[in-house]
């Protein structure tokens, strides 16, 4: 008979009802019972112990979340806490001419063509096609020359290409350019590429030993690796070409990296680019999105979210397309599904690969409920999910679709997720951390990086760098002339108002090409540029400017140039009478003026003022120079961020990217009286940047879904929105989140999440006492919503606007009243017949305020405002002094 024992720790009881227990085991009914109990006790403080940590200890787990597309498993359900994100600056020495958009600048050899190919690109919106048009012996290249390069520097060429056929191959060289800016002796050759399907890396590093100036090549071999003798009709694509100077330990470092590798460490930017609008996603459970957002070659209908109907018409399809891991294994399903092929394509860019999956649907029974499928992510990074209405097979193998038989799709509750098992369904749900700030370093060492870190919920910049657009606004004079090219000058208290470290400076010209540095103004020259703590001298050739080696340009002919304008005489020359007598005209920097000059006024701007000049650059062909330097002086700003990142427990597919541009105001034009359009040049609804892709629509801070994107030849960048007349509220305020067409680098997030009770219920705490504050804020910025925004003093006592800067202006925001701008000329005293202005009641202090502010010289001069409102410079020079950075607390 079983002995009985206690139910919950098992204690031994005596059987009464069993005579073999008429005497009492020690060991049995004291010795075990108490080994039981102190197991039990044993236990017991173990779990108590591990729940009194859980409690009373915050722990977190650290992940550093990388570029690119990954997957981060987290222990649970937890928001991500962002410890730091540090600043990567790269220097393309090709400036804009290696995102293969334009031809110009790119010189082909003998019997050698070179082309925009629009429909083959791996970025952007066109790659460079070189096609042999001839069977003579030569090679068959293209070369960009005279890139500007520094001895025993170390440099590393990149980009990405694809032979079109098998019988050709492409490459890459560098040559250094002999004294008659000739191509001499090689460099370095590349890596060669193969493979037609799509666009694959070629690397090379170098090092120059005598020359200051290389040539880039793109050359093509036959299928054999000859150099000569290629076929009329062999060509290839070349993109993304960036040349970088880098640190001698990352030099030797590339040896043990493949050109995949070497690629993704250094993608390609147009000119000089930083750490733009970093962006980390964590994508749903569920990675489809609504039917909304899916595309169609024909009409379809949404009736809900989740569920689709494409009625019986010719050639339907309705797809998708979702990034996914390489080598992962998701799976496809549908609560329901009724159509002819699912197909699963592998996408390389715009252009659909190899056919990855082609599933038959039967049609027997009419329609799957539930049905599923197994897929695994391609090297490219891209599916293309299609639902097709006719017979796919029979297009492949030849046939018209729009004569196959046509039949209808209905499919309900779509789900893309890890593993092969399919899930219950779920809505997607992403979660989006964005910040709105550029991230600079040292671009070669990568030193003094600005840093990002969270405080109480609010993101700021430990800001080391700074970027200044040297547009009109600037103020310059002349500091020299000399053949073929003047130096021009501006003091750093016009153009940055904070002192930078000396021979920091990155100076960037309209084309993007890099104006290079001298450490000696002594030394300055044609292409160069010095800046020290006071002044920065940009040299200019003759050529862009149009400035005569004899003329003197004023104050507003140099603004012209800033602006994109070229001055020239009526005989399209460079203007050179150094009286200023001959009449003048601008035409825009790089046009080229036709043979029949005097006749055409086409694109001629005859004695028109400066000041008319501006509203023509709205059509952006036009790029501004730019100046970014390193501070002297580090400062911490706010960042607008977007969103918070929170995981979910298990498997997280996240994006870590840069180029996000979130909730920008637009305002949509209607074309042709129907359709309504945002980002497009001709209709006058561009973005501020150059759009990759439109992500979302706002209509009143609400997602709309009545948008279609779509890519088109008038879009500013590839894709444009457009919703018919029906669907457009013009009383609505519209804005978009879009990723800009303009690559950047990529940095890693470095963070942490809560993983235990203690540290979520810590971090609810904090986010509640957060949106506290931030609702409060709300609050009083409702109370002030009447006060406007800048407002533009009038000026006493002689004081006034020093011509072409800021006018001095003041606004208040929660109380806090901020002053900036320059000021000059006028009376200096502690009277009120020497005030620079007063402030209106509202606006005043209830106390006496000091404070410091700086001249042009940057010394030190005091500013005081009272509580009658009179602003007053003390002491010192009135020359160019700067008010930006004032502010205080209204009484």
């Amino acid at each position: 008979m079983t002995n009985p024992v206690t139910p919950n720790i098992g204690l031994n009881k005596i059987d009464r009802t069993s005579p073999s227990t008429t005497y009492f085991d020690l060991d049995k009914y004291i010795d075990q019972n108490a080994d039981a109990v102190d197991q039990f006790a044993g236990e017991a403080s173990e779990a108590i112990g591990a729940l009194e940590k859980r409690l009373d200890t915050e722990e977190r787990r650290e992940v550093v979340l990388q570029p690119g597309l990954q997957i981060v498993n987290a222990e649970r359900s937890a928001p991500f806490k962002l410890s730091g994100i540090k600043g990567r600056t790269l220097v393309n020495l090709l400036g804009r001419d290696g995102g293969c958009e334009s031809v110009n600048r790119w010189s082909a050899a003998y019997q050698t063509s070179v082309m925009l190919d629009t429909g083959m690109k791996e970025g952007g919106s066109s790659s460079l096609k070189v096609s042999a048009t001839g069977t003579a012996s030569f090679e068959h290249y293209i070369d960009h020359e005279g890139i500007p390069v520094k001895v025993d520097a170390h440099y590393i060429l990149v980009g990405m290409a694809k032979p079109s056929n098998n019988k050709s191959k492409a490459y890459m060289r560098i040559y250094g350019l002999d004294s008659n800016n000739e191509p001499n002796n090689i460099y370095a050759a590349s890596n060669t590429v193969e493979d037609t399907a799509s666009f694959k890396p070629v690397v090379l590093k170098f090092k120059p030993t005598a020359v200051i100036k290389v040539v880039a090549r793109l050359q093509l071999k036959d299928s054999l690796g000859n150099e000569i003798y290629i076929q009329d009709g062999q060509s290839g694509n070349f993109d993304s070409i960036r040349i970088y100077e880098i640190s001698a330990t990352e030099y030797t470092a590339l040896d043990s990296m493949t050109p995949e590798q070497i690629a993704a460490k250094y993608p390609y930017v147009d000119s000089v680019q930083p750490v733009r609008n970093p962006y980390v996603i964590r994508y749903g459970e569920n990675l489809l999105p609504p039917f909304y957002e899916w595309f169609s070659r024909l009409p379809y209908r949404t009736e809900e979210p989740y569920t689709v109907f494409g009625p019986a018409i010719p050639a339907q399809v309705i797809y998708i397309d979702i990034p996914v891991l390489p080598g992962i294994v998701y799976t496809l399903s549908f609560g329901s599904l009724k159509c002819d092929y699912v197909a699963i394509h592998d996408i390389s860019g715009v252009n659909a690969g190899s056919m990855g999956y082609l599933v038959k649907v039967d049609r027997n029974p009419a329609e799957y409920s539930p049905y599923s499928v197994q897929f695994t992510g391609p090297n490219s990074g891209v599916v293309r999910i299609h639902l097709y209405a006719y017979d796919l097979q029979s297009e492949i193998d030849g046939e018209d679709r729009n004569s196959l038989p046509a039949y209808d799709i209905r499919a309900t509750s779509p789900m893309l997720t890890f593993g092969s098992t399919p899930k219950p369904f779920k809505p997607r749900e992403d979660a989006m951390l964005a910040l709105q700030t550029d991230l600079y370093a040292d671009p070669l060492t990568g030193a003094n990086a600005d840093e990002v870190s969270e405080k109480d919920g609010q993101y700021f910049k430990l800001a080391k760098w700074r970027k200044v657009v040297l547009d009109g606004s600037v103020y310059w004079g002349i500091y020299k002339r000399n053949t073929g090219f003047k130096d021009i000058l501006s003091p750093i208290a016009n153009i940055g108002g904070t002192i930078p470290i000396s021979h920091t400076g990155v100076v960037t010209k309209y084309d993007g090409s890099l104006v290079l540095r001298t450490t000696a103004i002594s030394t300055i020259g044609n292409g160069n540029h010095y800046l020290d703590t006071a002044n920065v001298v940009i040299s200019i050739a003759n050529s862009d400017s149009g400035w005569g080696d004899d003329y003197p340009p004023d104050a507003n002919e140099i603004k012209a140039y800033f602006m994109g304008w070229t001055m020239r005489n009526m005989s399209a020359s460079p203007y050179n009478d150094p009286t200023g007598a001959a009449q003048k005209t601008w035409t825009p920097i790089g046009y080229t003026p036709p043979a029949n000059w005097n006749s055409t006024w086409e694109h001629l701007r005859t004695s028109v003022p400066v000041n008319e000049v501006s509203p023509s650059l709205k059509d952006k062909t036009i790029a501004p120079y730019q100046l970014v330097y390193q501070l002297a002086t580090p400062t911490i700003e706010p960042i607008v961020s977007e969103g918070m990142l929170t995981f979910n427990e298990g498997s997280n597919q996240i994006e870590v990217g840069t180029g996000l541009v979130v909730q920008e105001s637009v305002k949509p034009k209607q074309h042709a009286n129907t359709n309504w359009i945002i980002n497009n040049t001709g209709v006058g609804t561009s973005l501020s940047n150059k759009v990759s892709a439109i992500k979302v629509i706002y209509r009143d801070s609400f997602r709309d879904y009545g948008w279609t994107k779509e890519t088109v030849a008038g879009a500013w960048g590839t894709e444009q929105a457009y919703t018919p007349n029906a669907k457009y509220d013009p009383s609505a305020a519209y804005s978009a989140t879009y990723l800009t067409l303009d690559k950047s680098p990529i940095v890693p997030f470095s963070g942490s999440y809560a993983s235990n009770e203690k540290a979520m219920l810590q971090e609810l705490t904090d986010a509640v006492q957060q949106h506290a504050i931030a609702v409060s804020v709300l609050m009083n910025k409702k109370v002030d919503k009447d006060a406007p925004g800048w407002i533009t003093p009038t000026l006493l006592n002689g004081w006034r606007s020093p011509w072409e800067l800021r006018p001095p202006m003041y606004k208040k925001i929660n109380k806090i009243v901020y002053l900036a701008g320059r000021i000059t000329g006028g009376v200096v005293g502690i009277t009120e017949r020497e005030s620079v202005f007063i402030l209106p009641v509202g606006y005043r202090p209830e106390h006496t305020v000091y404070t410091t502010v700086n001249d042009a010289t940057f010394n030190s001069r005091y500013i005081c405002i009272t509580p009658s409102g009179h602003v007053n410079i003390e002491t010192g020079s009135n020359e160019f002094i700067n008010i930006d950075g004032v502010y205080f607390i209204t009484g």
